[in-house]
């Protein structure tokens, strides 16, 4: 087992779906991987429906607040991934995939914790975001996501 990290994601506005929460990209030189996802609002109202998912983007966009990784032993080295919160909002959105790792439907009421079944591997140099995809609500909400990642 190698260290964990937590990285955060956060909203810094209703977003205008698609809109990502959170980008993390793995170093040049060490894999990682999310081995938990926590997903909920920041401002939260009854949605009519919202789909979350998890996907492999092919370009890493532009904007977003560069995140710290805060190891969950703080004897553990720095992390050599890095991460992107929405808490500074994309000017241009990363570029997603045809095919996603996990979708869900979602509404407000509640957070979700998703534990992949086998963690999700982010490769050398790749990356792994978090996005909402549609909203179908009438009330836009801001959401946050924690991930726990495994370097």
């Amino acid at each position: 087992m190698g260290d964990q990290y937590k990285v955060i994601g956060k909203m810094a506005a209703t977003p205008a779906p698609p809109a990502t929460i959170l980008l993390v990209t793995a170093g040049a030189t060490k894999r990682c991987w999310l081995t938990e996802l926590h997903i909920g609002t920041l401002n939260g109202a009854a949605l009519a429906g919202t789909t979350i998912s998890v996907g492999r983007p092919t370009t890493a966009g532009t904007g977003g607040a560069a995140y710290t990784p805060l190891p969950d032993d703080t004897a553990a080295p720095p992390a050599i991934f890095t991460a992107l919160s929405s808490s500074s909002v994309f000017s241009a959105e990363p570029t997603q995939p045809a095919t996603y790792i996990w979708q869900i439907g979602l509404d407000a009421v509640a957070s979700y914790i998703w534990i992949p079944p086998k963690p999700i591997i982010i490769p050398l140099n790749g990356r792994l975001a978090v996005r909402v995809e549609a909203d179908n609500s009438t009330v836009k909400v801001q959401w946050v996501a924690t991930c726990t990642i495994e370097e």
